[in-house]
């Protein structure tokens, strides 16, 4: 197989993977009807235990992040057939964390544990959103963070959960972790992977020198090495399977969630 058959090979197999967004663009269509969790489902018991930060509206809000971030890189891959060298694994990485939240949020069984996820998720938005208010104005929001912060702790504590823990801090290393726990393969994939993809999107020098293709070119001055650095679709197919096996599993614990049955 030449090389060009293998990266062609490659680009078929990602591209059956980004086709499976297909009915999950349909769900998120905003002219379509909203899928509310059905009364007495484990959902719906959980969006009354967390209102007004519900559970099911975060669970969809991640999911709709991930699918439109892999809608997006579809479009730019397939139907505009450009590979860049560095910005699709910035969209890959979007996709896998958001789709890994959703995950994180959904799987346990044990609702006090859903719940907490759920009250740490909010207090990293309410912490993000107030930390980028605070570079704008000095003036206070209709609430201080803190008091939207006690809204959390008052959640937990009405429902008997560790009002610490439930505003503990919260970042994507540990979500991500969590998530990949689920999975058959284990947390070490989807790690690495959400790792390589940052590392890219900021422009780490490891990340480069390792992820995309390089050739050396001569000529260089002494100690130094001059490289051509191009697209690896290797490494950026292996990073979009892993982005939608995460995305579907995502839509299954919310749709199993959903169901009416044992809460």
């Amino acid at each position: 197989m030449t090389a060009e058959d293998a990266e062609r090979r490659l680009f078929g197999e990602m591209f059956r993977h980004l086709d499976r967004i297909e009915p999950w663009l349909q769900r998120m269509d905003p002219d379509g009807p909203y899928e509310r969790p059905q009364e007495r489902s484990a959902l719906s018991r959980d969006d009354k235990e967390t209102h007004p930060h519900r559970m099911s509206h975060a669970a969809w809000h991640s999911l709709s992040h991930a699918v439109d971030h892999l809608n997006c890189l579809r479009t730019l891959l397939k139907d505009a057939q450009m590979m860049h060298m560095y910005a699709p694994y910035s969209i890959a990485r979007a996709a896998l964390e958001n789709a890994c939240a959703a995950v994180w949020l959904l799987a346990p069984d044990d609702r006090a544990e859903r719940i907490l996820r759920r009250l740490r998720l909010a207090a990293l938005d309410i912490r993000g959103g107030e930390a980028a208010r605070r570079l704008l104005t000095d003036e206070p929001g209709r609430r201080t963070e803190e008091e939207r912060v006690e809204e959390l702790r008052e959640i937990a504590r009405r429902r008997g959960i560790d009002a610490k823990a439930a505003v503990q801090r919260l970042g994507y290393a540990e979500i991500v972790q969590v998530a990949g726990d689920t999975s058959l393969a284990g947390s070490v994939p989807f790690q690495f992977t959400w790792r390589m993809c940052s590392a890219i999107a900021h422009g780490d020098l490891w990340a480069t020198l390792n992820v995309v293709s390089r050739e050396e070119i001569p000529g260089a001055p002494p100690g130094l090495v001059g490289m051509r650095i191009t697209a690896n679709v290797e490494t950026l197919s292996f990073a979009v399977r892993l982005a939608v096996e995460m995305t579907d599993a995502g839509w299954r614990l919310y749709d199993e969630r959903s169901r009416r049955g044992p809460t």
